[in-house]
């Protein structure tokens, strides 16, 4: 009877550890081209808002907003919405709403979770996602200086 019951408890632990999960930060050399991608691209991966590469794990896209009271949804993504390179936000109440200057963390395993950011002025924004934090990406957006 023992040989049952270390079988089911082995077999239980397994399941378990197949369920755990994962952190949504990509392998740098993973990452291939990303897009910033929203209602200012009608979500398509437009080579416009293609995201530069600024270093192995940091990313930088532009955009130009108008300030109407309104927010922008966004995620960054590749072409394909590929998992593993599909970035929303990961928890809705720390990380939806991006402010100025401020990081929130992303999940790039997600396909509903839309950044949203208000610009308090019309002008050009930077957006980065920056995957060299342990865990989860980093996405930050700054108003670009002329």
């Amino acid at each position: 009877m023992a040989m049952p019951r270390a079988l089911t408890i082995a077999l239980l632990l397994s399941t378990l550890s197949a369920c755990a999960t994962r952190p949504s930060l990509p392998e740098p050399e993973q990452i291939q081209d990303l897009y910033l991608r929203g209602v200012f691209t009608w979500w398509e991966a437009d080579e416009n808002y293609k995201m530069q590469r600024l270093s192995e794990t940091l990313f930088r896209g532009e955009a130009e907003l108008i300030a109407d009271g309104q927010p922008y949804d966004f995620r960054i993504a590749d072409a394909q919405w590929s998992e593993g390179s599909n970035c929303g936000y990961l928890q809705k109440d720390s990380d939806e709403h991006v402010q100025l200057g401020k990081a929130v963390r992303a999940s790039c395993d997600t396909t509903n979770n839309n950044f949203k950011f208000t610009p308090s002025e019309t002008g050009l924004y930077e957006f980065y996602i920056d995957f060299s934090h342990s865990g989860h990406p980093l996405v930050t957006i700054d108003k670009k200086t002329k």
